[in-house]
């Protein structure tokens, strides 16, 4: 009887840290859904007039050297001296993007999904804690930056590529 109480515990245990792992790890094939072209906007907070400003922006997503990685090209069509290219890392056992920690992974309807990553990091020769939030969808592919300064409470959004397809 001790044994089998044992066994229970044990994969009781073991199921509940699966399951609290799993929301914080990310695997390559849900990004799989963002390969290919993207049209859109990014809009950013102007740190100089602190105003937001809105610019047409296009994104081709496609395959990196491995299933962890894929290229993305940004295309600014009205800023072509600011296009540039980027990628997106999934560490191998899914709990870092880019080697930002993954916070939480969500479905948040039938056909999208919100992973939430955090790093600490400067912006605007500041530290900061930076977070970085993808919604993904068969069309549309969210991809929000907020930033909290050091001594801080609140969040600022700092910018977002909306795009569609």
């Amino acid at each position: 009887m001790k044994d089998i109480i044992t066994i229970i515990l044990s994969v009781s245990i073991f199921l509940f840290t699966s399951i609290s792992l799993g929301q914080n790890t990310v695997q390559p094939e849900i990004f799989e859904n963002t390969v290919g072209e993207w049209k859109g906007t990014l809009t950013y907070l102007d740190y100089q007039t602190q105003e937001p400003f809105t610019m047409p922006a296009n994104l081709r997503i496609e395959n990196g050297k491995n299933k962890y990685q894929f290229k993305l090209s940004l295309d600014y069509p009205k800023e072509p001296k600011a296009n540039s290219t980027d990628k997106i890392k999934i560490s191998k056992d899914g709990t870092k993007i880019n080697k930002a920690d993954v916070i939480s992974n969500r479905k948040i309807s039938e056909e999208k999904f919100e992973i939430v990553t955090e790093y600490s990091g400067k912006d605007n020769n500041k530290k900061a804690e930076i977070r970085v939030i993808y919604i993904i969808g068969k069309t549309q592919l969210i991809i929000r930056k907020e930033v909290k300064f050091e001594n801080t409470e609140n969040w600022i959004l700092r910018n977002e590529y909306n795009y569609k397809r």
